[in-house]
């Protein structure tokens, strides 16, 4: 089965952000210039059958998408849409393995399969991303810490270009 990912767009731009007068991390209350999570979409595709067990699809897009925030009159510079880059790209390499995990999921009825499906969501694009991203913007002091910022980015560049990683900065994806 191929459950394939697909960022739309790969790169982020400051023409992908929203303007708002105040722009708060949700995950401390803060105040900030720009703040970037994302959504992800997995279409809802009849399920087939495989070895008597039900399984999802044969083949479907995972698609990873942006929700970005920008303060009105924030410095839109290539530092900050660097570090923010970074809470998108989290989210694709998590995608990588929710996609894993899913074209393997078997289940002897369709209710058994849906729960499945949604504790893998859960478990990967809600509980371990938001641990990844309130750990990078603690150790970056969200981005204005460039030893720990530059860290990051070794980081996820070595993650993005091994597409069988499970593991981020030693957190699990």
């Amino acid at each position: 089965m191929a459950i394939t990912v697909v960022a739309n767009p790969v790169t982020l731009s400051w023409t992908d952000y929203t303007s708002q007068r105040v722009v708060l991390d949700p995950a401390d209350g803060t105040a900030q210039d720009a703040f970037t999570a994302f959504n992800y979409d997995l279409p809802d595709l009849p399920p087939r059958v495989v070895g008597g067990q039900y399984a999802l699809a044969e083949t479907m897009h995972l698609t990873i998408t942006p929700v970005a925030l920008v303060r009105s009159g924030a410095r839109q510079g290539a530092d900050l849409l660097s570090h923010e880059q970074l809470h998108y790209d989290v989210g694709v390499a998590i995608a990588r393995v929710v996609a894993r995990e899913l074209s393997r999921l078997r289940a002897p009825s369709l209710s058994v399969l849906g729960a499945a499906l949604n504790q893998v969501v859960q478990l990967h694009f809600h509980r371990r991303a938001g641990l990844i991203q309130r750990r990078y913007d603690l150790d970056t002091a969200h981005g204005t810490n460039h030893h720990y910022q530059h860290a990051w980015k070794r980081g996820m560049r070595h993650c993005l270009s091994h597409p069988h990683s499970h593991h981020l900065m030693g957190f699990w994806l």
